[in-house]
């Protein structure tokens, strides 16, 4: 849709830009093509401290950073006079949990293999092996997965969601893809811009089919079975991130507060 990316795939030597001292808008795949990257890797310390180095948030020229470290990109590449907003997907803690359980046990491409996991049942693995409980709230906080967290931080990580962020949910994808279009001023009402919504979240059976068979496919797709609420295996889970449960939550009703002033957005464009 013609907006301009920074995340690892714009330092890939391969593309001949990594080593520019200057920011450095290219076309990685072909110059007919509308996918443009700048020449920094925002997906890593190092990364965003280069990119804090060349000024790419005050050379304007780049649309939507990637990262999964905000606190450190946050602190490094904005400013009082060069701010952003922060767009982010939540997925539900139980949901996000039981899916790493099960996917790690079979993920070999994957640096956090863990095939030790195979054969445990999830409230043995919920008790001795998880290590990253409350993992939204430590990440939000700019926390390691090590440390613990209380309920002073679960306010502050509260607030700092209300002021900065765009929230999506999961289980509302192509909703919270249309308020993303709409911050970001993507002309999703144009006939491409509808082509690709189509393409992801078409209501037909064919499309949902297709979309199904690309799931399983997926390298990083893994079906696995759904922990149900009231379960043993749910109730243990809550309790042991039962911030993040609540952050969650908190979460669901800021993405319902947002809605009118996200599509009041629209009129102004």
């Amino acid at each position: 849709m013609g907006q301009t990316l920074a995340n690892r795939l714009g330092a890939d030597p391969r593309f001949g830009h990594d080593k520019d001292d200057e920011i450095v808008v290219f076309h990685p795949f072909s110059t007919e093509s509308d996918v443009k990257f700048v020449n920094v890797d925002t997906t890593t310390k190092a990364g965003i401290i280069r990119a804090e180095e060349l000024g790419l948030v005050p050379s304007g020229k780049v649309d939507m950073i990637f990262t999964s470290d905000i606190n450190f990109a946050a602190d490094h590449l904005f400013d009082s006079q060069h701010k952003g907003r922060i767009l982010a997907f939540f997925r539900h803690p139980i949901d996000r949990l039981a899916s790493k359980f099960y996917y790690l046990q079979t993920a070999t491409w994957e640096r956090t293999y863990r095939p030790e996991w195979q054969g445990m049942n999830i409230i043995e693995w919920a008790t001795n092996e998880n290590l990253d409980e409350n993992f939204i709230v430590k990440k939000i906080m700019g926390k390691k997965l090590s440390d613990t967290v209380d309920m002073d931080d679960l306010i502050i990580a509260k607030e700092i969601v209300r002021r900065y962020f765009v929230v999506g949910i999961m289980v509302d994808m192509a909703e919270s893809v249309r308020r993303f279009n709409i911050v970001l001023g993507v002309d999703y009402a144009s006939e491409r811009g509808q082509q690709c919504m189509q393409q992801y979240f078409s209501p037909t059976n064919g499309r949902r089919q297709l979309q199904e068979e690309k799931a399983k496919n997926d390298m990083n797709s893994n079906p696995h079975p759904k922990i149900l609420e009231g379960s043993p295996e749910y109730q243990l889970l809550a309790e042991r991130n039962a911030l993040d449960m609540i952050l969650y939550n908190y979460i669901t009703l800021l993405y319902e507060e947002q809605r009118m002033w996200i599509y009041s957005l629209v009129t102004q464009q």
